[in-house]
């Protein structure tokens, strides 16, 4: 099973809001979804090319870990959709650190 994964130094909920936004802007489906678990399952428009994305944060290094698992284990195209989400979401967790940043100086 081919995977693709990313830590990200932010807390599961914030990362799982981050992936809701990022699942939205790429016109992706969102097919099912238990944020408790951190499960989500997310498919192209035409229904071609299904993934689990797996949500959990690991406490040894204080992250949340973010997996793309394909659902058909022949599906070479969640090998391209993993990376493109992942780094989308990377884009948007980096563009929430900034605003974070910006507002915690204007706070001073």
């Amino acid at each position: 099973m081919d995977t693709q994964s990313r830590y990200f130094p932010y807390e599961m909920s914030i990362v799982i809001n981050g992936l809701y936004d990022t699942i939205e802007a790429l016109g992706l489906s969102l097919d099912s979804s238990n944020s408790a678990r951190g499960t989500l399952i997310v498919s192209d428009m035409e229904k071609t090319v299904k993934m689990r994305i797996a949500v959990q944060f690991d406490i040894t290094k204080n992250q949340t870990q973010v997996a793309v698992f394909p659902e058909d284990v022949s599906a070479d195209s969640t090998r391209v959709w993993g990376l493109i989400i992942l780094d989308e979401l990377a884009g948007r967790m980096k563009r929430l650190n900034q605003l974070r940043r910006s507002e915690e100086k204007n706070e001073n």
